[in-house]
């Protein structure tokens, strides 16, 4: 991942701004903050995700049938940073 963009996502009326950028070759960490000034969330969460383009020697050469579970290819997608402030919100101690 070269380049890092933001993105905006909207949440119960609140707008929130996220990245993604790379971790290492098996994982990215995703960064979400607030834009409105209300509720204050500020995460960074590693999740995994093995970059195709980084793995492809691997990923090819492995049984097709057992790729997905040896592999993370699911992207980060605007579901699960949804998911993600979601979990912040509702997790006093995880200060949001």
């Amino acid at each position: 991942m070269a380049r890092t963009r933001k993105r905006t996502i909207r949440v119960d009326d609140v707008d929130y701004q996220w990245t993604v950028s790379q971790a290492d070759p098996r994982h990215v960490v995703v960064r979400v903050w607030n834009v409105d000034g209300g509720q204050d969330v500020r995460l960074e969460e590693r999740v995994a995700f093995d970059d195709p383009w980084l793995n492809y020697g691997p990923i090819i050469t492995t049984d097709p049938e057992r790729v997905a579970e040896v592999f993370a290819l699911e992207p980060v997608t605007p579901r699960l940073v949804e998911r993600l402030i979601r979990e912040a919100l509702a997790d006093p101690l995880s200060g949001a």
